[in-house]
């Protein structure tokens, strides 16, 4: 008599896209979606004489809670732009009181800026006439600088990158998730050798609870797997 093998599976693993490690990510899951041809019975007792089952689709899903640009440029079909640190000198932006008049570039805030009227013979007071942040500079009432007033300021910008969205095409991807089952401490494996997702529905920008996003796409047939009995779409493996 055969012995019944039971194994228990609570999964976690790495995420990785095209070799990059795509950082904390969890709820992943995979969809496939079935098509069913059924030829009647015509002969008489009802039923179906034949029925095929087809493949009509396979989805992979995941959330994602690295917001780093490259995770979200795959989410919002972007590009990155690098940023590299410089000196901006008399930028033109009119005043809004209590409000933010926005630079062009991001403020580097840990080099105080220069902030001048349009003649450039007054320099108003950071902390008195204004505030400063990355965004822009945001006038105070309660300094002397007035409502519309046009001014100049001098900052160095800051260095970093960029996210340009929707820019970019559908990109094709490969991705592994290599994990371990927490259950039994085996190791296992999935490959999807050609995975396209799609833009996001939703980020969660703004909140009291750490962020999250979720990116889902199709996983297409790789046409250059010819081997029978091979996977045109992904494996598992497992010890």
């Amino acid at each position: 008599m055969s012995e019944t093998v039971t194994e228990s599976y609570i999964g976690s693993a790495i995420v990785y896209i095209d070799g990059r490690d795509c950082g904390n990510v969890s709820g992943v899951k995979l969809a496939i979606e079935q098509e069913t041809k059924s030829l009647p019975n015509y002969r008489g007792g009802g039923g179906y004489a034949d029925e095929v089952t087809l493949i009509k689709s396979v989805n992979l899903s995941a959330t994602f809670y690295d917001f780093n640009n490259e995770n979200l440029a795959l989410a919002m079909r972007g590009k990155i732009d690098v940023l590299t640190a410089a000196p901006v000198a008399d930028e033109a932006i009119t005043a809004v009181l209590d409000g933010l008049a926005q630079t062009v570039q991001m403020i580097d805030t840990s080099i105080a800026p220069v902030v001048k009227n349009t003649l450039g013979d007054v320099t108003y007071t950071l902390d008195e006439d204004y505030v400063v942040s990355a965004a822009g500079i945001r006038a105070l009432s309660a300094g002397i600088i007035t409502e519309g007033q046009e001014l100049t300021v001098s900052y160095t910008s800051q260095a970093g990158n960029a996210l340009q969205a929707l820019t970019e095409s559908g990109k094709t991807v490969g991705v592994v998730i290599d994990g371990i089952n927490d259950s039994t401490g085996k190791p296992w494996m999935l490959k999807f050798y050609k995975w396209k997702p799609t833009p996001t529905s939703g980020l969660d920008l703004i909140g009291d609870d750490f962020g999250s996003f979720d990116i889902e796409g199709g996983v297409l047939a790789d046409s250059s797997i010819v081997a029978s009995g091979k996977s045109k779409f992904f494996v598992r493996s497992a010890a």
